[in-house]
Formats: structure tokens, C-alpha cells, sequence
């Protein structure tokens, strides 16, 4: 009789779970809704079907024991189904942190560069500020000049602004 065998770990990725099978080497064919493994059991191979948002393993449930009847002799290292879904789980979870690194990585790096964006127009606006500034502070001490009977002369040296006042005389 077929049995359902729950773990602890929902396979609900599609791409992580035929990732874990190839990382343990156990050879699968996918068919629809199904991935198909090259483990043969008295119902045949036994399979992973994609059913309410998950996949779950259909096998025989005596396919559990250590000496297995209907062995599937291509399977070299035969493993029961507590032992082969224990595997895929780990393999899965393994993939899994890899992926969450990845993403964590992902959000780090494009954290850093909204911080570098932020960084750059806070540097414009303080520049735009401080050439705003010293505008400002040129044009009043031209404005006190004038008032005070000087004419003034502007230079640049060394990308400064260089004011020089010319007492009028009348």
C-alpha cells in the first residue's frame, strides 16, 4: 500500500528540489506536475507530485524498510525513503541558506548604493549650499563696499575669489 511520508521541510521549489536531487546524484525525469525518481518500488518509481503548493513523495510504504523486495538494482547505494527524503531535506535547506545569502548579499549591496546615492546629492547639496553662501558673502561685502566709496575688482587665483577694493577719490 502507497503511504505519504511528511517532512519537516515543505518542497515547495521546484528549482531548489531538482537542485538537491542533483547534488546527491539520483537521476529524475519531470513529467507535468511531477518529478519522477530513478527509485523503483512494487508501485514503480517513486515520484514527487506537486499537489497544494508543494510536492509531496508518493512510494510504497514497505519501501521504508532496510531490505527492500523490489529493489531497483540501478540504484547503487539503496537508501530507505526515511533515509533518501533525510538527504534531499538537507540538500534542500543547504540550497535554500545559499539562496537567502544570495538575496541578503543582493539587498546589502543595493542598500549600499541607495546609501552612495544619498551620500552623492547630500555632497551637491551641500555644495550647492556653500557656493550659494559664499555668493551671498561676495555680493554684501561688494554691496558695503560701494557704500563705503570703494570700487571693487574681482579675480580668480587658485580657484578662489580674490576681492580687490579701490578707494574712490572725488
Amino acid at each position: 500500500m502507497s503511504a505519504v511520508v511528511k517532512t519537516i521541510t515543505p518542497f515547495i521549489d521546484k528549482e531548489m528540489l531538482l537542485q538537491a536531487l542533483d547534488c546527491l546524484n539520483f537521476k529524475y525525469t519531470i513529467k507535468e506536475n511531477e518529478i519522477v525518481t530513478e527509485r523503483v518500488d512494487y508501485y514503480g518509481n517513486q515520484r514527487f507530485v506537486f499537489t497544494n503548493g508543494r510536492y509531496q513523495f508518493f512510494h510504497d510504504s514497505s519501501a521504508n524498510r532496510t531490505v527492500y523486495p523490489w529493489r531497483n538494482l540501478n540504484v547503487k547505494d539503496f537508501k530507505t525513503v526515511s533515509s533518501f527524503l533525510e538527504a534531499v531535506e538537507k540538500e534542500y535547506n543547504r540550497i535554500y541558506a545559499e539562496k537567502l545569502a544570495e538575496l541578503e548579499q543582493i539587498r546589502q549591496e543595493q542598500l549600499a548604493e541607495q546609501e552612495r546615492l544619498r551620500l552623492e546629492e547630500e555632497m551637491k547639496r551641500i555644495e550647492q549650499e556653500r557656493i550659494a553662501y559664499v555668493e551671498k558673502q561676495k555680493q554684501t561685502i561688494i554691496q558695503k563696499a560701494k557704500e563705503q566709496g570703494y570700487s571693487v575688482q574681482e579675480k580668480k587665483v587658485n580657484n578662489k575669489i580674490k576681492l580687490i577694493l579701490h578707494r574712490n577719490t572725488y
